[in-house]
């Protein structure tokens, strides 16, 4: 797991030189310039100039980690990779070689991230009239819907951890399905330069890499494929002649998996074993290249397995078990953990018990039927704590000066728990119904 990245970066390259590419966009945050080690920017300087031999050129627009400000001279890039600015928009021109003649095929602007500001501001980038395909490159959070009066072909953006791709002004489609491309002058919207809508694409390529067991699903980079034509009325200019083909391809050489295991209250331990080394073996069969990491997740009524499990020693037990029998090879299928899922309200039972347990349970379920109430904490925490531990444990913060000026006719109380993620409280509470369940009662 150490080298991870380095092993996800290797497979964009090669992906990159397999498939030809005419160039390749990177959109920030490849590497965090001022803290990676000599090897790192060594490992990206060489795989440069694997791509400067292939003739594959590069376009950089850094991002929060990543600004071109923050390359070393120790190491020099080689003359396909362009670095965009962090203060100006620039713009190169890809050229392509036709009857001895080179002919610009496409134009790509960017700039790298601004460390002052998380947004793009779509009035930096240059209104573009021109018919040659244009793609904006450029690190940051956006609207979409703000981008249409750029004329903008692509807008290739990094800053966004999750894959997604908006299509603005898309053409109007025949019976057919195919784009209608001559729409009656009158049925045109047109910008404020008295030019008709310009289709255009805004697409957020996601993180390359599953980096915590939250990155569920594909993660990696996406090949664009653009079918151009020459225009012999404008100059002999190559203009797109459909929409540009977009193909997500993976680099993470791991993925992490949610699985969950639903059994009765009468199931033991030796059911849920059979059943998780029944799961693993068909993981393990149907596995490809990845390496395979597994959460398992026992849905369970409360009883005596589900109190085994809670206390961790069969955790411990059947854990050490798969990752014997199934965590060997290459490539791995390895089990993470194994947590029982917390059930969202206990029997009607055992809140109406007249015990110690009914008197916790009835009071966890006043605060559950009451989302408003605050749950005082507070008495509780030694006054010898650490504040930040304190505030863990709280919740919240108590400090009075981080009530806003708009705050200040609010209860401080009520203040507080609109800082507090109603699904969180609701988490924490069904979660100290069920401890509070194990500790008091007999299971």
């Amino acid at each position: 797991m150490l080298d991870i990245s380095l092993r996800t970066a290797e497979r964009l390259f090669q992906r990159v030189i397999e498939e030809n590419v005419d160039f390749l966009v990177l959109s920030g945050n490849v590497c965090n310039i001022p803290l990676a080690p000599p090897g790192i920017l060594l490992f990206l300087v060489e795989a440069f100039e694997r791509l400067h031999k292939a003739g594959i050129a590069v376009y950089w627009a850094g991002g929060e980690y990543d600004s071109p400000e923050d390359w070393t001279t120790a190491f020099t890039l080689p003359e396909n990779v362009h670095f965009f600015p962090s203060n100006s928009i620039q713009e190169y021109y890809f050229q392509r070689t036709v009857d001895s003649e080179k002919i610009p095929v496409a134009k790509i602007v960017g700039m790298s991230r601004n460390q002052q500001r998380k947004r793009i501001r779509s009035s930096e980038f240059p209104y573009d009239p021109s018919d040659i395909f244009t793609i904006a490159v450029a690190n940051g959070e956006v609207e979409a819907e703000t981008l249409s009066q750029r004329r903008m072909d692509y807008w290739a953006l990094g800053g966004a951890s999750k894959r997604s791709v908006f299509h603005g002004n898309p053409r109007k489609k025949g019976p057919d399905g195919k784009p209608l491309r001559n729409e009656p002058a009158e049925n045109v919207k047109r910008d404020k330069k008295d030019l008709p809508p310009q289709p255009y694409i805004v697409h957020y390529p996601g993180q390359p890499l599953a980096r915590t067991p939250q990155d569920i699903g594909t993660f990696g980079a996406t090949l664009v494929e653009v079918p151009l034509a020459f225009d012999e009325s404008k100059s002999n200019v190559p203009c797109p002649v459909d929409e540009p083909v977009l193909t997500y391809f993976s680099t993470s050489p791991i993925r992490w998996l949610n699985d969950t295991v639903t059994l009765s209250a009468t199931d033991d331990g030796g059911k849920l074993a059979d059943e998780l080394r029944l799961r693993m073996k068909n993981y393990r069969d149907n596995q490809k290249a990845d390496h395979l990491f597994i959460n398992w997740f026992v849905d369970i009524p409360m009883g005596t397995l589900a109190s085994q499990l809670r206390r961790g020693a069969l955790v411990a037990d059947l854990l050490s078990e798969l990752r014997a029998m199934y965590g060997q090879d290459d490539p791995l299928t390895w089990s993470v953990s194994i947590s029982v899922l917390v059930p969202e309200r206990l029997s009607k039972e055992q809140y109406e018990q007249q015990t110690i347990t009914g008197d916790f349970l009835r009071s966890i379920e006043h605060f559950q039927n009451n989302g408003e109430e605050i749950v005082h904490l507070e008495k509780y925490v030694p006054n010898n704590f650490d504040a930040d531990v304190a505030k863990t444990l709280l919740l919240a913060d108590y400090a009075d000066d981080e009530i806003t000026a708009a705050d200040d006719k609010m209860p401080k109380q009520h203040w507080l728990q609109t800082q507090l993620q109603a699904e969180t409280q609701h988490r924490i509470l069904s979660e100290a119904a069920v401890t509070g369940a194990m500790i008091l009662g007999k299971e």
